[in-house]
């Protein structure tokens, strides 16, 4: 099980690395046409880990919430799974809602079309903490495995 989390968790640290650079650099090297290249190749690995983070958190909570049944105080592991589960809840939710637009252009408006675009300012940055949280959460996790 170590090793599983192992290679998750540097999955997810190399998602966050790539998209961060990615968000980044966009400006520096896009040509200004509607075609985005390099996202609609990373956009795939990225809903791979947009999975990953979800089913990680998911668990990490269940597991929490059934060991702490009885016990209602706020603790700072309390918080940091609860902040985790939710962030992972709305990025999966963002994420997937852009990246389906995306992939079906025409499908709207053109004016929500450009709400998608933008829209990317919210889920890329989030995406970034979430990956690398849950990614450097996992290592830690597979050290004491």
């Amino acid at each position: 099980m170590a090793a599983l989390k192992r290679v998750l968790s540097v999955y997810l640290l190399v998602i966050a690395l790539l998209v961060g650079i990615n968000w980044v650099a966009t400006p520096l090297y896009h040509d200004g046409t509607a075609n985005y290249w390099t996202w609609e190749i990373l956009n795939w690995f990225m809903a791979v880990a947009v999975i990953i983070v979800l089913v990680v958190n998911s668990v990490r909570k269940h597991r929490f919430c059934r060991l702490e049944e009885d016990d209602n105080t706020i603790t700072r592991e309390y918080l940091e799974i609860n902040v985790a589960f939710a962030a992972s809840i709305v990025l999966t939710l963002w994420y997937f809602w852009n990246w389906f637009a995306s992939l079906n252009p025409g499908s709207e408006p053109e004016v929500v079309g450009l709400i998608h675009l933008e829209w990317w300012a919210f889920v890329n940055p989030i995406g970034v903490l979430v990956y690398a949280y849950t990614g450097a959460h996992l290592w830690r996790t597979a050290a004491a495995d």
